[in-house]
């Protein structure tokens, strides 16, 4: 096999990996949107109704109040917390929200485009491929 077809070979295998990155990219894209969308939910919620669910961890949770539901307190970084009103806090998760279906929508583009220079590339291997096979034949002919 000459060296160009390997490299062909080899460039056909980077862009499937290629592949299967970006769509575990757009999983966890799409975890994180459930995750805020499922917040947003919690927090308008709270505008109605003050009893919320606490998890204990383990799946398990336990009844409680809000104290003051008209305020949520925010991880912004280790060990710091940011106080804000619940309504900024759904718009700032709504922007969040927008944010990642614009990247998810550039992920999905770029995995279009690697998809076509694969079946672009395949299509090459397949030709160059058939040639080969023809070649053989023409070298090797088949006696009776």
């Amino acid at each position: 096999m000459n060296e160009e077809l390997q490299n062909q070979f080899m460039a056909l295998d980077v862009y499937n990996q290629q592949v299967q990155k970006l769509q575990e990219e757009l999983s966890n894209i799409d975890m994180m949107i459930m995750e805020l969308l499922k917040s947003i939910e919690s927090m308008e919620g709270l505008k109605s109704s003050k009893e919320i669910l606490l998890p204990l961890g383990a799946g398990a949770f336990i009844k409680a109040e809000a104290q003051n539901p008209e305020k949520i307190v925010l991880s912004v970084g280790v060990d710091v917390l940011l106080e804000k009103d619940v309504d900024d806090v759904i718009v700032d998760f709504q922007k969040s929200v927008e944010e990642l279906e614009k990247t998810k929508e550039l992920v999905n583009n770029q995995i279009q485009k690697t998809n076509q220079e694969i079946v672009k590339l395949r299509s090459e291997l397949e030709k160059r491929a058939a040639a080969i096979e023809q070649r053989s034949a023409q070298m090797n002919p088949k006696t009776n």
